[in-house]
């Protein structure tokens, strides 16, 4: 009874070949994740009342996955409806002279953010809303994207603040030029709004920039390409290695 020998190469092979085809996905989950890059946004938060405000101060909490991005320093200062704010030091006298003060004196929180997603931006309403201890106010914004366009849209229900006492500051910085507003442009890639307080008003921004997301996948497709190329001419080589390196008889050839 005749005996076919097995190649002893053919179990190497195809462990290799396995290995190869498992780093596809692996690849492919760097691709994806990749394109996670989204659009950031930075700014600043302001939220003041008067100092005989039976409520308190006004704080802004900010949860813990933010605290990184976010700077919180307390205010005193005043906020005009044209976005002109001054601040003052704690003997009271303006940090910049040469700005002239507008208004009454108020104290709160103000916040520097920086590099915020598009998730994390969103929260910034109902971090506002919560810092009036007290108080029904609602703050909802968010940001979409279309191809090359940015909008900015929000919703500021404000009716349980008083007006002259309470105030709320905000600005946006986008990472391209701001193409329409009903806010207070402040250069060419960032908005300011003054939050009237008393009443319901809306928010609404529209900038124009490559999304960050796309610039970052072409390089991310070029690596995955060439790492599976790498792979597949690696088991190329090691098939044709071992080729060369059997010497097992073939069926019906004849022995030596």
């Amino acid at each position: 009874m005749s005996h076919t020998p097995t190649r002893p190469s053919l179990p190497r092979l195809a462990a290799a070949l396995g290995a190869a085809l498992l780093l596809i996905p692996l690849l492919s989950g760097c691709l994806t994740r990749s394109t996670t890059v989204g659009d950031r946004f930075s700014g600043e938060i302001i939220v003041a009342t008067s100092s005989d405000n039976p409520n308190g101060v006004p704080r802004l909490d900010v949860p813990q996955s933010m605290s990184s991005q976010v700077t919180l320093s307390d205010f005193t200062g005043t906020i005009s409806g044209d976005g002109t704010v001054t601040m003052e030091g704690k003997d009271g006298q303006q940090a910049d002279p040469k700005t002239p003060k507008k208004g009454p004196t108020k104290v709160g929180t103000r916040a520097l953010y920086s590099n915020l997603t598009a998730g994390q931006f969103g929260q910034l309403g109902d971090i506002v809303a919560a810092s009036f201890t007290g108080s029904g106010a609602a703050l909802d914004i968010s940001t979409k994207r279309s191809g090359d366009a940015v909008r900015l849209t929000g919703t500021a229900d404000l009716n349980d603040l008083v007006d002259g006492r309470d105030a709320v500051y905000f600005t946006v910085r986008f990472a391209g030029d701001v193409t329409g507003t009903n806010g207070i442009e402040q250069g060419d890639k960032a908005v300011a709004w003054v939050i009237p307080a008393g009443k319901s008003s809306d928010l609404n921004a529209d900038a124009r920039y490559a999304d960050p997301a796309s610039a970052a996948l072409p390089s991310w497709s070029f690596l995955v390409a060439l790492l599976c190329l790498l792979a597949v001419g690696a088991v190329a080589w090691y098939a044709r290695r071992e080729h060369l390196a059997d010497t097992t008889p073939r069926p019906g050839a004849p022995a030596k």
